[in-house]
């Protein structure tokens, strides 16, 4: 005797067996990668999804975003985005709290996973770490590259910048055109 079962049958089932799939894969997710954290004390946080975290708070706008989530829920936010775990600091007065107590903490980056195919692997300022090399490198990043003597070099090259800009707004709004889109002039 055989069960025959119809196309609607078919979807249910198809449906049941991929919910226990994510509910399995779920469980076994937190129980992989999460450590408990029971005995952390950690800053308020919203309600997060299993696996996405945070993510589904968030909008192409992230700074409004996280105006909402801190007007909300104060200036110190802990997030869960994905695998990372984030500390979303909204204040001057908190962010120097932070910064006094646990700077070594947050002041490095992480490694990146390409820093293996760069030329110099973690030698540049960009994928250095935190520590004596890179306060060395941002000094003459600040001194040389950003310093009054480079500004005064490329004067001209501003001024002329600025003239095309402002031309082109210009013979932009005299025409018949309705909408002028200056975000699109400033990039290009």
């Amino acid at each position: 005797m055989a069960i025959t079962f119809d196309k609607d049958q078919y979807y249910l089932i198809f449906f049941f067996f991929i919910l226990l799939i994510c509910l399995i894969s779920s469980k076994l997710y937190q129980q992989i990668f999460h450590k408990p954290t029971t005995h952390l004390n950690l800053p308020p946080s919203p309600p997060a999804l299993p696996i996405i975290g945070h993510l589904h708070l968030l909008t192409s706008a992230l700074y409004n975003s996280f105006f909402n989530l801190s007007s909300k829920y104060g200036p110190l936010l802990y997030l869960r985005l994905g695998a990372a775990h984030c500390l979303l600091v909204s204040s001057a007065s908190m962010a120097s709290e932070v910064f006094k107590t646990n700077d070594l903490a947050f002041s490095s980056r992480p490694l990146f996973t390409f820093t293996d195919k760069l030329p110099y692997d973690t030698s540049g300022f960009v994928t250095a770490p935190y520590g004596d090399y890179w306060r060395f490198m941002k000094k003459l990043c600040v001194t040389e590259l950003l310093g009054v003597k480079q500004l005064e070099r490329s004067r001209t090259i501003r001024r002329e910048e600025l003239r095309r800009l402002v031309a082109k707004v210009i013979k932009k709004a005299t025409s018949k055109d309705q909408v002028l889109d200056v975000a699109m002039w400033v990039v290009s």
